[in-house]
């Protein structure tokens, strides 16, 4: 059982609704606040929930605080709650950063909070209209009632490839990566096709090695690129930010300054790397002020370079990578899949081969899709998401890459009008931010969001106390 009204309800409860929370609990002493997520532990949602060993963050402890404002709160944590040796180049396993955002809300909880807030274990399956409110309609429970109600649900599963007879395989194809049953009773000497080579294929790969898995690991996508590695130690000299309000406003004009500032840097012994990283404050203003067809051709041609160059795995993981392709149970394949065939033990795979020219044949012992989360609001098979459009609360941004927002993330409706009761954070901001989904960028969205939410519902105290020390 649980409480009906709440000021806010956030639907998902990763890390983007859990640090929501915390800034709520802490920026007011009165507003009462609600979580509804499918999962039973906050902070954890897919990202930090995985118990592999393999999994380890993409982003170096000290660069993941939770806080805008207080960089190494997480190295900190990390090292008096996991080990001592963490240092600020260290890439801790994910589960250590799920417990860390946990802890905070705990800690939030004991200062005062907990008479205030609810982690309803459930799924939100459609909102209406209610009484002056927004009524939300759960699965198992009874209906909440909120004044506001913000979406951080995360990344969305990948949709299906429009592959002939792939959805009418005989279990030998999953849609989900993370299904439990993907990667159950796999024969020994069998192999894995993985369909996407982003991160999500990463973790894929270090899941089966995690396994003890020793087949052939198969992995096709168009442009046939993995994810750069990040280097094992950082440079003693950054690179400069070179962006401005000067700088080119189109795709070719930005890849040209890129080129041309890594060239400058490789001329002083210097890693493309820090180039990249150098644009990671501005990255969302640079999407701003590109007109909408240069975002499309941006997103034409440029995204997979931009994704595997910017979005790099950990040192450790990148050599295991590189072990696992040079002794061939890695295989990387540049093409697409053409048709899709299974019995019942083996699933016969044909692929445009793009280097060369010609139609090939793979077979696998199962085919998993890691193409990663789909963006386009149209194709997600989520009924929450649908009552939304249905009743026009919400539309899809232009580009189709998430929800439209306006700049505090309330979501715009069908009459071109933004919501003062419904917002959205993290992933689903992609269109207008394009960089939103990871720490660094999400910390800052909920902080400005719970800031803006607590004013708008008036029950604000200014701005939200410093960090909550856990250690």
């Amino acid at each position: 059982m649980h409480d009906s009204q709440f000021d806010v309800l956030i639907v998902g409860g990763g890390f983007s609704g859990t640090m929501l929370a915390v800034h709520l609990l802490r920026s007011s002493s009165s507003l009462s606040v609600a979580i509804v997520d499918r999962g039973a532990l906050p902070g954890r949602g897919l990202a930090y929930s995985s118990p592999h060993r393999f999994h380890l963050l993409n982003v170096p402890a000290g660069e993941m605080s939770a806080w805008p404002h207080a960089p190494d709160d997480f190295l900190r944590w990390a090292r008096t709650h996991y080990d001592p040796a963490v240092q600020s180049r260290s890439f801790p396993p994910r589960s250590v950063y799920g417990a860390y955002v946990a802890s905070l809300l705990e800690a939030t909880l004991a200062d005062g909070g907990r008479e205030r807030f609810q982690w309803i274990q459930d799924e939100a399956l459609s909102l209406h209209r209610r009484k002056g409110k927004f009524g939300i309609q759960t699965k198992v429970g009874a209906e909440i009632l909120a004044r506001a109600v913000v979406l951080a649900t995360g990344n969305f599963p990948p949709a299906n490839p429009s592959v002939p007879g792939l959805q009418t395989s005989t279990g030998l194809y999953f849609q989900f990566p993370w299904d439990s049953a993907a990667l159950n009773n796999l024969p020994t000497g069998g192999s894995v096709l993985l369909i996407g080579s982003g991160l999500t294929s990463v973790d894929l790969i270090m899941t089966l090695k995690s396994k003890g898995f020793r087949g052939v690991i198969h992995v096709i996508s168009r442009q046939g690129l993995f994810p750069r590695s990040r280097r094992h130690e950082r440079q003693d000299e950054s690179w400069p930010l070179f962006w401005n309000e000067k700088s080119p406003r189109t795709v070719r004009g930005l890849l040209r300054l890129i080129r041309q500032q890594v060239q400058a840097a490789a001329d002083r012994g210097i890693d493309w790397r820090e180039v990249i990283d150098s644009l990671r404050p501005v990255t969302q203003d640079i999407w701003r002020t590109f007109p909408l067809q240069e975002r499309k051709r941006f997103l034409r041609h440029v995204r997979a370079y931009w994704d595997v160059h910017r979005h790099r795995v950990a040192p450790e993981i990148g050599d295991v990578l590189v072990d696992m392709q040079n002794d061939g149970q890695v295989r990387l394949h540049m093409g697409a899949i053409t048709r899709f065939s299974a019995d019942r033990e083996r699933a016969e795979v044909h692929y445009w081969d793009r280097k060369s020219r010609s139609e090939k044949t793979l077979h696998a012992s199962r085919v998993i899709n890691c193409s990663g989360s789909e963006s386009d609001c149209r194709r997600i098979d989520e009924s929450f998401i649908t009552s939304l459009f249905v009743q026009g609360f919400a539309r899809p941004d232009p580009l189709f890459l998430g929800l439209n927002v306006d700049g505090n993330g309330a979501l715009i409706d069908y009459q071109d009008i933004p919501s003062d009761r419904l917002y959205a954070i993290g992933p689903t901001r992609k269109g207008c931010l394009w960089e939103t989904t990871t720490v660094p960028e999400i910390r800052v969205q909920a902080a400005a969001l719970a800031e803006h939410l607590a004013g708008a519902l008036g029950h604000s105290r200014g701005r939200s106390r410093g960090v909550l020390r856990t250690a």
